[in-house]
């Protein structure tokens, strides 16, 4: 399958290519930034201009597209750029993608739509129709994302996910992270005590692009279990406070739910992290 990789030379984005390379397909990274040599075939391009983005998608003959191109947290730029930039690159992706008929779009939301880093959970484990809370400019930008998927989804009949990514970080990262929310608990909070491997994401990528037939629609990408070795509901008793509602919550399980990808294209963690495995006592 040919396929286009928005923001290839990010941190995730390269553990994209990589895992679309090592499966045998034809990959274009495309960013702002000039292409690694790692990454292989690249192009510059600008997704806020419609004509670049149409030229790189047309010129290579996409049959798919992963977009995760992006301001990647608010404080890179001012607000407004972030909110602004990422918007129209998104929908340039999109209407570029309904034009030249390309079939399936990957398209990179986040978790901070639910707005966790302020305010406790409506309930857990959270599944794609907990009530959103966006804090920030980044969390504002990849709802209107959502909401141009669905808008393109319906219109024009291209097969767009959305994902909602959670505590994505690179191996290298893991034994800080995993250092850091042991010796603080409640800072772990924000992201449900919960990380999520990049080669990890790029397999949920890989599948959702190589599955048959998947439906359109918001998809939470997260790691499959929390990191620290206390039960779940201790921690979220402990940390948000008993008036979150338990739902069928194992002791062990992410607080955030998967089970959507698992059930639409087979997203299965391979790279779990935990306390006891990086730090055994």
């Amino acid at each position: 399958m040919r396929i286009v990789v928005t923001g290839s030379s990010g941190r995730i984005g390269k553990y994209v290519v990589r895992e679309l390379v090592s499966a045998k397909h034809e990959v274009l990274g495309i960013d702002v930034l000039p292409t690694p040599a790692e990454v292989g075939r690249g192009m510059c391009v600008d997704l806020t201009d419609a004509g670049q983005v149409y030229g790189a998608l047309g010129g290579f003959r996409a049959e798919a597209v992963i977009h995760m191109g992006a301001w990647a947290n608010p404080g890179h730029v001012p607000d407004t750029r972030t909110y602004a930039d990422n918007v129209q690159g998104t929908y340039n992706v999109f209407q570029a993608c309904a034009d030249l008929g390309i079939e399936r779009v990957v398209s990179a939301s986040s978790a901070q739509v639910y707005g966790f880093h302020e305010h406790a959970p409506d309930y857990v484990r959270v599944d794609e129709s907990h009530p959103l809370k966006p804090i920030n400019c980044y969390a504002l930008s990849k709802i209107a994302g959502e909401s141009a998927a669905e808008y393109f989804s319906r219109n024009s009949g291209t097969t767009i996910l959305s994902f909602r990514f959670q505590g994505v970080r690179l191996p290298s990262e893991m034994d800080e992270q995993i250092g850091q929310m042991a010796r603080d608990p409640a800072g772990g909070r924000r992201l449900f005590w919960t990380r999520t491997d990049a080669r990890d994401a790029a397999m949920a990528c890989r599948l959702a692009v190589e599955v048959y037939r998947v439906d359109s629609g918001i998809y939470n990408i997260t790691g499959s279990r929390i990191v620290l070795d206390t039960p779940v509901t201790e921690l979220v008793r402990a940390h948000f406070g008993v008036d979150v509602e338990i739902r069928e919550q194992d002791d062990w399980k992410s607080p955030m739910s998967c089970e959507h990808a698992r059930e639409a294209f087979g997203y299965d963690p391979q790279y779990p992290w935990t306390v006891k495995d990086r730090f055994p006592e």
